[in-house]
């Protein structure tokens, strides 16, 4: 049966992609072997692939299972790849995690919508499971290196994501991070994003880019 949802969110999908790789191109030529990478929100690979190719020690965050079970099978041989079945959050917790609320067991398409926030407009409130998160701030925190690429999709939870990275000063460890905001799907993230860009340049904090998609 004909699906617009999943057909409409494929052509997104392919166009989105297109541009990130376009814009990843620069970014790519400035890391290699040697460098640690963390992809959050890495959904089916394509980033992770780019960032794999290029011999970085790559870390790729993604809680849906639908979208992990593909990650798995893509790089379970992939040496230099660590997949990490878990949500990009700001504590070691266990959290709702919520599904677009025209999916499908087989719509993986719709996977890069799902979200930890319950009032992002496109997720369903009841079509949800528990999916354990990772205090990323901590993450690096342990971290024995600095992080030459920090790449974050993750459907609205990077508001509280990127406030912890500024008020914890875990930034000074990451040579960039791209960020894509969802102001347009989550009600009063327009604010927020506007505030956070405020912060972003009251304290000169240049290693940080929104909306890079």
């Amino acid at each position: 049966m004909f699906n617009f949802p999943v057909l409409k969110r494929k052509i997104l999908n392919n166009g989105a992609l297109l541009i990130s790789l376009f814009k990843l191109r620069p970014l790519l030529a400035k890391i290699g072997p040697g460098s640690v990478v963390i992809d959050c929100g890495a959904n089916i690979g394509d980033i992770t692939a780019q960032f794999a190719k290029t011999g970085a020690t790559v870390h790729s965050f993604e809680p849906d299972p639908l979208a992990f079970g593909r990650l798995t099978k893509r790089f379970s041989d992939t040496e230099n790849i660590t997949l990490h079945n878990k949500a990009v959050w700001i504590e070691d917790t266990e959290i709702p995690f919520y599904f677009h609320k025209d999916r499908t067991e087989a719509d993986v398409e719709l996977t890069v919508s799902s979200s930890v926030i319950g009032d992002k407009v496109n997720v369903s409130e009841t079509q949800k499971v528990m999916v354990q998160a990772v205090d990323l701030t901590a993450f690096i925190e342990k971290m024995n290196s600095r992080v030459a690429l920090l790449k974050v999709d993750i459907e609205g939870a990077e508001i509280e994501l990127l406030h912890k990275i500024i008020e914890s000063g875990i930034y000074q460890k990451i040579d960039l991070a791209v960020v894509e905001t969802h102001e347009t799907k989550i009600p009063g993230h327009k604010e927020k994003v506007a505030e956070i860009k405020q912060i972003l340049a009251e304290k000169g904090i240049e290693n940080i880019k929104l909306n890079w998609i």
